[in-house]
Order: structure tokens, then C-alpha cells, then sequence
């Protein structure tokens, strides 16, 4: 049943509210907080760990990142002592930064108060209470919900129920650039060939163009590569999959009127309308990006995470399954789906959601960054895409090898970034919702340091307009 009309939490009871269990709680945190800040490695054996373990996972380590002990805010302590600005979140799921108060505590009751992990024959509170959390923000349309531990399996979810309810429709159609998982189905969905290399293809899957912002005709044009796909397999194609804003695509955004074009085509055709909105939810403006678009009477299917420390599939009754599909032994884990309760509470009771809340103002001082740092070094960033806390920028052409030497210099400045997309490659912020004009302004001073010294580098145009 959908829980849109639920006014709260209230009656479903939690620990979190009980004075002595919190007074407990914020004792332990502040115990452990303490002991984090000595553990300290040195230089060298920070830098035998990062080996050791990239040796360990079989690939090297990205970036040289151990973190290590209690943070602040938007700042992350590495096991090395050194603090840097973390403008990446882990790639979006520390929502509320580092070392905060009130999710250690949320995560210490939780962890403390039965089991470690809860499956689906015997849930407990927090899973109820995260499952009414989600639906009360979901629209009217998506009446139920199923959690799952990563994104890629609540993705998976996702499409064994659409394949379930269209069989024997196998088939279907995804974005150019698209990224929705790793495990071989979304492997194969997600536009990387290299991600898949010696994987077996089903061959099930149709490309439409993203939105183009320099082409007048992106809309038709993408409209007609579904058309096109559709004609070509008739009775094939179960539904079309939608990034509202790509992710490690490039953070490539579109109007809701690009959308509404393809999603009413689908609608005509009798496919499902299934959203991936793993890394967009919360960090738009309201729960859900399509919600912020005004997409709500399309959606049949939609997957979030990453903020949640969990996942989720949601769904109308038409995508209901039939038992057993998508049975499995574990739904979350106990802490993780305690704190993704607590996070959607705080959210929307301190003032994130919405056109006024923090959200769009932390997006809105963002704009005013970027604007002040292109006054400085006019011709430096030449693109910009992304919606609310969800921003990605082009330095100069965008090669890749440049950029990458970028990043670096910035971690070497002290403020964390990462890459996105390819032909231009992006650097991507997905900055904690608690990020402070201060620190705001000292991730952009970094940045602009790192900018003049790859310039400096590779003998790059600085103040050409």
C-alpha cells in the first residue's frame, strides 16, 4: 500500500528516541572518536598499506586514499593523519559528511540492537521504517517497494520484474554512455564495452542518444533511435531505462521536456518506463530527480541507493512479482537501513528538500563558485552539466590525460575529485549536503591552484575568453 499520506515516524518505535540508549550512544562515539584520532601510519607505511592492498584486490588503487580515523564535516582524516575535502562523498553515499554525530549514534543503536543484517522472511523496524520512508516521498503511482543491498542488484530487481510481468519481451533500450551496474546484466546495459570484456552478450540491448544540448533536433532525434528500435523488435523490447542525469557517463543532464518525449513513447508502446536513480536520489532538490521534474505519471519502476547505505526497487502494482523472484536471504544490513531511515527524516525535517531548501541553495552557491572562478581564469572551464548537488565540469578541451593530472593536483592541494565521462572527461563534485561556504570556498582556492599548475604543466591557456 502506498504511504504518501503517512504523516511520520512516529508510531513505529525506535531506540534512537530513548534518552538513556542515546545518552549510551553518544558516549561510545565520542570513546571511539577519540581513539580514532591517534591511530596514526607512517609515511611509509600509509604508502606499503595502499600497495599491499591494491595487491591484495588485484587492481592498484585509484587514488592513493586509506582513510583512517575521524573526520569532520566534509573533511576526511586518512590513516596517514592528513585531512583532505572530500567534494565526492564515496562517490555519493556520505550524504551528511564525515564523523556526524547523529548517524554515528543512529548506526551504534542499530548495530547494538539485534542482528547485524535482516533478511526478508523476518524484517525489523528499521526496515519498515525505511520502506514507509521511501513511499511516503514516491508519488502515487509506485505503491510498493523491495530493499536490497548495492544498487546493481536493486537494478537487477528492477528487471526481472519487467521482464516477468512483458515475457517474453527480452529486450531493452538504454542511453548512450548509459552506467547501471556491474554484475553481468547491468554490465551489459551500461555502456562500457571494457566493463564486460570476456563477458558472454546477449545482444538485448538498443542505444537512444542522451540530450544534446548543441543540437536543436536531440529530442527528435532520440525519439526516432526509439522508434526505430521498437519497429525493428516488435514485441521484443519490455522497456526503456532512464538516467536522469548520467552518472559516470559524464553527468550529462536533460530537460524534463527530452524526457516527457521519449517517456510518453513508451507509454504509447506499452513499455515500462523504468528509472536508475542510484546516485540521483536526494541530491536534486527532492527525494526523487523525476519528482523534481515533474515525471511523476510516467514511472513504473525506479531504483535508488547511495545515500540510503542500501538500495531499493520501487514499483507500481502493475510490476508486482509473483513469488519467489526476487526472494533472497539478506534485504540490508541493520545499521544501513537504520541510518538511510534517518537520513530521509533528516532531509526532509531540516530543510534539504525542495525549491527553497538546502539542496538547491548549496547548488545555487556552487553556480556562484564557478562563476567567480571563471572571472579569474576566463577560458579554463569550458562546460558545465549536473542539477542540484549533482555538478560535473570540462576543464579546457577535456582530455582525459590532463584531467586525470588534474585530479591528482588537486588531492596534492587537499580537496578530493573525481573523474566522469569520456570525449570531454569530467571532473565530477557530489560534495556532502553539509558542505559550508567555508569549505566551499577552500575546495575552489584548491582548485584553482591545481588548475594553474596543469596549466603551467602542459602549457594550457589561463585568461583567454
Amino acid at each position: 500500500m502506498n504511504q504518501s499520506d503517512s504523516p511520520d515516524f512516529s508510531d513505529l518505535p525506535s531506540l534512537h528516541s530513548n534518552a538513556r540508549v542515546q545518552a549510551a550512544a553518544a558516549r561510545l562515539v565520542e570513546t571511539v572518536r577519540e581513539e580514532g584520532r591517534k591511530r596514526r601510519l607512517p609515511t611509509s607505511a600509509y604508502a606499503d598499506s595502499l600497495e599491499a592492498l591494491g595487491e591484495m584486490r588485484g587492481l592498484p588503487m585509484v587514488l592513493p586514499l586509506l582513510a583512517g580515523g575521524a573526520g569532520e564535516g566534509a573533511w576526511v582524516q586518512l590513516a596517514d593523519g592528513r585531512r583532505i575535502l572530500d567534494m565526492v562523498s564515496g562517490i555519493g553515499p556520505y550524504v551528511f559528511g564525515h564523523d556526524d554525530q547523529d548517524l554515528l549514534e543512529t548506526a551504534s543503536i542499530a548495530a547494538a540492537a539485534d542482528v547485524a543484517f535482516q533478511g526478508h522472511v523476518m524484517p525489523g523496524l528499521e526496515y519498515l521504517r525505511l520502506s514507509r520512508g521511501l513511499l511516503r516521498h514516491a508519488g502515487s503511482r509506485l505503491e510498493h517497494v523491495w530493499l536490497s543491498l548495492s544498487g546493481s542488484m536493486a537494478n537487477e530487481n528492477a528487471w526481472k520484474m519487467i521482464l516477468q510481468h512483458h515475457a517474453p519481451a527480452d529486450h531493452v533500450v538504454a542511453f548512450e554512455h548509459a552506467f547501471h551496474g556491474r554484475t553481468l546484466a547491468m554490465a551489459e546495459l551500461t555502456d562500457r564495452p571494457e566493463y564486460r570484456e570476456g563477458l558472454p552478450i546477449r545482444d538485448n540491448v538498443h542505444r537512444v542518444p542522451f540530450y544534446d544540448a548543441k543540437d536543436p533536433d536531440s529530442t527528435r532525434k532520440s525519439v526516432d533511435a526509439l522508434d526505430r528500435a521498437l519497429e525493428a523488435h516488435p514485441g521484443r523490447i519490455a522497456a526503456m531505462c532512464f538516467e536522469i542525469i548520467q552518472g559516470e557517463g559524464g553527468f550529462n543532464d536533460a530537460p524534463a521536456e527530452f524526457f516527457r518525449a521519449l517517456m510518453s513513447r513508451c507509454r504509447e508502446a506499452g513499455i515500462a518506463v523504468w528509472l536508475d536513480e542510484i546516485q540521483t536520489f536526494g541530491r536534486t532538490g527532492e527525494l526523487f530527480a523525476f519528482r523534481t521534474l515533474g515525471l511523476d505519471e510516467f514511472v513504473d519502476v525506479v531504483t535508488v541507493g547511495k545515500i540510503l547505505h542500501g538500495s531499493a526497487a520501487l514499483f507500481s502494482e502493475r510490476y508486482r512479482p509473483r513469488p519467489k523472484l526476487v526472494a533472497g536471504t539478506w534485504a540490508g544490513s541493520t545499521v544501513g537501513m537504520a541510518m538511510g531511515a534517518r537520513i530521509l527524516q533528516r532531509l526532509e525535517s531540516e530543510g534539504y528538500l525542495g525549491p527553497k531548501g538546502r539542496v538547491a541553495a548549496l547548488a545555487t552557491r556552487i553556480d556562484e563558485a564557478f562563476a567567480s572562478l571563471g572571472e579569474r581564469l576566463p577560458g579554463v572551464i569550458t562546460q558545465r552539466s549536473g542539477l542540484g548537488a549533482m555538478q560535473a565540469f570540462v576543464a579546457w578541451d577535456g582530455d582525459a590525460r590532463v584531467t586525470t593530472q588534474l585530479v591528482h593536483d588537486c588531492l596534492d592541494e587537499g580537496v578530493l575529485f573525481q573523474m566522469a565521462g569520456a570525449a570531454p572527461t569530467k571532473i565530477r563534485l557530489l560534495p556532502p549536503l553539509c558542505l559550508t561556504n567555508e569549505e566551499l570556498t577552500v575546495a575552489f582556492a584548491s582548485l584553482e591552484r591545481a588548475l594553474l599548475r596543469v596549466a603551467e604543466r602542459f602549457g594550457l591557456p589561463v585568461g583567454a575568453a
